[in-house]
């Protein structure tokens, strides 16, 4: 089980160490649930889903959380907008986000933790901070003193917020004692929700939440903490010091693992660039195994283009698999030595995976197999079959079971198709050629016989 992963904290690849050997607590950023998610976020959560079904299938007991913001600034506005309650528009939402999720294939979350669940923990974390100086309050709410925690900035080698940090929710006050001081309780607005607490009536800054609910799940401090790399600063920062300032603990993770951020056809995405699409949006192009595919054929760590184009290549690259799935016998009594290029393909890919989750080149191992077994003039057998199906349990980006055309016809038509060349009758055999072709069967005829597989174009799944 040794697994080394990029550890955002100390910038360098390191292996992945749990407190309790073997046991990996795992918690990555949820949505706020405002609107419908985005593709931004399908990368995010199929990469942190390729994650836990890894660990999982290298032997850890894997918990993975995942928060819920169902109460922020964002889903009051989006509310009064629309003159609905907030905690409706939050549960419709959630329930969106968490079909989107299935949608795409992402299942390997144990526990999704609403905000809303957890104000007691917050409230109760807000008193720690209180009792041990770091925190001060205002005329809106209480805030956290950054002058009282040295260790600020040691995750992003930053302390002052850009302009760039569009997603930070950055907590404006004139009196604040200094400038990146951030909420932890913000107090009772006219209009909004709000609980009445020992801070005052109010409501939970942003930040204060993940360590609220990774406290109550795993204590002070935890294994890993996953997010893209936008949460970074303030976000993940701000956490870093609320728990560790309240507890007095440190590291308060640690295995940091950040995803790169995602493009679309060139360009940031946004609504008002035309090019925004939410994850039904980007379904609706094609299936999720697809998607999924493009996701995990690039390095988490790197940033990535969505295009159809982007889309298409997956989807050839998954037939290419799927293809020499259909071509599985599994009668045949395979030697030795084929069964060990299976077994060496799978050591190669677990291998590649083990160092930073290299998704690209263990699919780069599984595609050299590919291409040996189409040049063998023998089909593939059993080995090949649970090789493609341990692939899939981890990626799950290919389909092995569905069949979009009846293979027995598919043998019917060839075989009248080779009679009909025996026989010299050239055009009858082109007719069943075009037939198959129109159906999205490619054939190749070789010197043991026709070969047949689906295009890259033929969907399903």
């Amino acid at each position: 089980m040794a697994i080394a992963l990029y550890n955002t904290l100390t910038r360098r690849v390191e292996p992945l160490e749990p407190m309790t050997p073997g046991v990996v607590r795992m918690f990555v950023c949820g949505p706020t649930v405002y609107d419908l998610a985005h593709v931004g976020h399908a990368k995010t959560y199929t990469q942190f889903d390729f994650l836990a079904r890894y660990l999982r299938a290298r032997g850890f007991e894997v918990t993975y959380a995942q928060n819920i913001t169902d109460i922020d600034d964002k889903i009051i506005r989006r509310a009064a907008e629309s003159g609905r309650d907030p905690r409706d528009l939050a549960a419709e939402f959630e329930n969106a986000y968490r079909q989107d999720m299935d949608a795409l294939g992402n299942t390997s979350v144990d526990v999704y933790a609403r905000a809303l669940d957890h104000i007691d923990e917050i409230v109760a974390q807000v008193q720690a901070l209180i009792e041990r100086g770091h925190a001060y309050q205002l005329d809106d709410g209480w805030y956290f003193d950054l002058s009282t925690y040295s260790g600020y900035g040691k995750l992003s080698g930053r302390t002052e917020v850009a302009e760039e940090d569009s997603v930070a929710r950055i907590d404006e006050n004139d009196a604040k004692r200094n400038r990146g001081d951030f909420a932890l309780w913000k107090a009772r607005k006219p209009g909004e929700p709000f609980w009445d607490t020992p801070l005052g009536p109010g409501r939970p800054g942003w930040h204060i939440e993940d360590t609220a609910i990774t406290e109550a799940l795993f204590g002070p401090q935890y294994d890993l903490h996953g997010g893209a790399v936008d949460l970074i600063f303030p976000h993940h920062e701000a956490e870093i010091a609320q728990m560790e300032a309240a507890s007095g603990k440190e590291p308060l993770v640690r295995h940091w693992v950040h995803t790169g951020l995602l493009r679309v056809d060139g360009a940031k995405m946004s609504k008002s660039s035309g090019n925004f699409l939410t994850i039904r949006d980007a379904l609706a192009m094609g299936d999720y195994r697809t998607l999924r595919y493009a996701f995990l054929s690039q390095h988490y760590r790197s940033s990535m283009e969505l295009s159809a184009t982007v889309l298409e290549q997956a989807r050839g690259a998954r037939r290419r698999v799927e293809n020499l799935a259909r071509q599985i016998d599994r009668s045949i009594d395979e030697p030795t030595a084929t069964v060990d290029v299976a077994e060496t393909t799978w050591a190669t890919m677990i291998e590649r995976l083990d160092g930073d989750l290299d998704t690209p080149a263990a699919l780069a191992a599984l595609f050299e197999y590919v291409r040996e077994q189409n040049r063998s003039s023998h089909r593939p057998g059993p080995s090949a079959e649970r090789l493609l199906q341990r692939v899939n349990d981890v990626f799950d980006t290919f389909d092995l079971a569905t069949r979009t055309v009846d293979d027995s016809e598919i043998e019917a038509a060839l075989a009248r198709r080779t009679e009909l060349r025996k026989a010299r009758d050239f055009a009858g055999a082109d007719q069943i050629r075009d037939a198959l072709t129109g159906k999205g069967i490619v054939i190749e005829d070789t010197t043991s016989g026709t070969r047949w597989w689906l295009a890259d174009a033929v969907s399903g799944g």
